[in-house]
């Protein structure tokens, strides 16, 4: 045991070189990963924007793919009556700005 702690003791310096020496090496490893994860993380949010544009153009009923990527973004479950439901609000809302904007003179 004494033989044990003098060489802890004696070699601390070296011991610590090499702790710093694997963490840094570790934290070098971990920072490229994070990386490599956000570049597929921003890949696959792509890929699944583009795959709920293609889904709503295909519904039947004319479905606006931004709502549908709104409500996946919002981590909301995109299913028909929302998005009719949204869709209708936002029809209502259109109505009301346009009815509440001052027509313009036309020319002449």
């Amino acid at each position: 045991m004494n033989s044990v702690l003098s060489a802890v003791t004696g070699h601390a310096a070296l011991l610590l070189a090499v702790v710093a020496i694997l963490e840094g090496v570790l934290a070098a490893w971990l920072f490229r990963r994070n990386d490599e994860m956000r570049m597929r993380l921003r890949r696959a949010r792509d890929a699944a924007d583009e795959a709920a544009r293609t889904a709503a153009l295909a519904a039947p009923g004319g479905i606006d793919p931004e709502i549908v990527i709104q409500l996946i973004r919002s981590g909301q479950s995109p299913t028909l009556d929302v998005v009719h439901g949204l869709m209708e609000q936002r029809e209502t809302a259109e109505a009301a700005a346009e009815a509440a904007a001052p027509e313009e003179p036309g020319p002449g």
